[in-house]
């Protein structure tokens, strides 16, 4: 995804409602995370970006703390940016931690195709998700820069019966004019070690000055550390 920086919470009007934050955190718990204590993994790495490879060595051990051995920046970069991403949305934490923290109020549109919409009082990206049948099917956030909406089009239950994405597809949208700016459509693969599910591969297809890119990433021979 395009990096950005989170906004600070500010200031809201909006009245929490108990309904939907008993929802919301129930969607959190239904999502796969590693445990708390997981101190991180090893791999081997083969990063292809439309033909042009390289395999390495990597060492995750937090979004912050991640090694790589692949040489090619451009490669690097890629493996780096994702692999930190996934680490992040895997990283063990609390729903009071991350969601829980804000005003949360169900909107409106309740028969929408991709679930209720539920309003983040006081986040400063705007945000809003949609959720259905117990786990999240939209997020939207604002950024000064721009927006976008992450759709999730596939999931699938891990060993406790907890979801991992498997498809989606990011919309940006310019900050000034809305209009569509860039599509990337992601699909990742896992590998259960031990207590945790950790990436297998991850594959982007996006498209930069005109053309079509597609990213990948193949992770072999994990070891937990």
């Amino acid at each position: 995804m395009a990096a950005y920086n989170k906004e600070k919470d500010v200031e809201t009007a909006v009245q929490d409602d108990p309904k939907t934050r008993e929802e919301l955190k129930q969607v959190f718990e239904n999502t796969a995370r590693w445990q708390p204590g997981f101190k991180g993994f090893s791999a081997d790495i083969l990063v292809n970006i439309n033909g042009k490879e390289e395999k390495g060595a990597v060492t995750v051990k937090g979004s912050q703390e991640i090694e790589i051995s692949v040489q090619n920046e451009g490669l690097r970069k890629f493996a780096a940016e994702n692999l930190a991403s996934i680490a992040m949305h895997r990283g063990p934490r609390s729903f009071e931690e991350s969601d829980g923290k804000h005003k949360l109020v169900y909107g409106e549109d309740d028969a929408h195709p991709l679930g209720r919409s539920v309003i983040m009082g006081g986040d400063g990206m705007s945000s809003f998700y949609r959720i259905k049948e117990g786990r999240i099917h939209q997020i939207n956030r604002k950024t000064p820069r721009f927006s976008f909406s992450i759709n999730v089009e596939e999931s699938v239950k891990n060993e406790e019966g907890k979801f991992l994405t498997r498809k989606y597809t990011v919309y940006y949208f310019n900050g000034e004019s809305g209009a569509l700016k860039d599509v990337e459509s992601y699909t990742d693969d896992y590998l259960r070690v031990g207590k945790a599910d950790l990436p297998r591969s991850r594959r982007v297809i996006n498209c930069e000055n005109g053309a079509v890119v597609v990213s990948s990433m193949s992770l072999s021979n994990h070891k937990v550390l």
